[in-house]
């Protein structure tokens, strides 16, 4: 398989898993709840800036501080999290056994948590479009 083959099969797959995580943010889980799909919008399209400054160790810090019950940071927490132990990622996948993922993210070596940054970062740029032209409205 040409690796153009292999690029296109990759954005394709992050592509259909991005679209039913934000249909599900929409459609189930904050189903009745404008605000926190505007939060869901919001905090989607600010995540991948804070993994360029901060780094993606301590932006899933922080998303995971941020999580309580319900809220729009704990659904991206788990769906990246999903994510990662899907068979979408490109060259490093989260072991299923796995349940924590910052933990998991900080004790992988220099190459592997580059690797995983740019895979989270191209999930979450699909996240983002899809985001915007399925959620109506912006956060005040």
């Amino acid at each position: 398989m040409s690796s153009e083959k292999i690029m296109l099969k990759l954005e394709k797959g992050r592509a259909e898993f991005a679209y039913k995580c934000v249909l599900d943010a929409k459609e189930r889980v904050f189903s009745n709840n404008k605000e926190k799909q505007k939060d869901y919008k919001s905090y989607v399209r600010k995540i991948p800036a804070m993994i360029l400054s901060n780094g993606l160790g301590q932006t899933l810090a922080f998303v995971k501080a941020k999580s309580d019950k319900g809220n729009a940071y704990e659904l991206i927490y788990k769906q990246i999290t999903e994510y990662l132990k899907s068979e979408h990622p490109t060259r490093i996948r989260m072991p299923n056994e796995k349940n924590e993922l910052v933990e998991w993210v900080i004790t992988r070596d220099s190459v592997n948590y580059k690797y995983i940054t740019k895979e989270v970062l191209a999930f979450l740029n699909w996240l983002r479009r899809f985001a915007e032209g399925l959620i109506e409205g912006e956060k005040e």
